[in-house]
């Protein structure tokens, strides 16, 4: 009788993924169960989402120039300063300033948010 359950029971097995058998069907059915099918609605705001972030992205580059310009025209050309190596230091601070303002420009651009508000938004127009 042992014998017999022993064999009932390898039998009962499903064969491993290295021997070739049905192993691999389940590995393939866990790997799509894990893959969300993204709706209408998801796939649109993640478009959104990624032309607003390439937007903000340019008007910060933007931004950081126009400033820069702005301070190097109005520095050396209008009041005719001319750049002293003991003051590179101050410039350099300026320079770091407009490059913080520049990323403060590209997170506040950029919409984590979005999904979220969308999602509130859709929630109150069903009630």
């Amino acid at each position: 009788a042992k014998q017999q359950d022993g064999a009932a029971a390898m039998e009962m097995q499903p064969l491993k993924s290295a021997e070739g058998g049905e192993g691999d069907d389940k590995d393939k059915k866990k790997s799509n169960m894990h893959k969300k099918e993204k709706s209408v609605l998801q796939g649109k705001l993640t478009k959104l989402a990624v032309q607003i972030g390439k937007a903000g992205l340019v008007m910060s580059a933007i931004t950081v120039i126009i400033l820069v310009l702005y301070f190097a025209i109005d520095t050396f050309v209008v009041n005719k300063k001319q750049w002293l190596p003991e003051c590179t230091p101050v410039y350099v601070q300026y320079f770091v300033k407009f490059f913080i303002i520049g990323v403060t420009v590209l997170v506040v651009a950029v919409p984590e948010g979005l999904p979220l508000a969308v999602t509130i938004s859709l929630a109150y127009s069903v009630k």
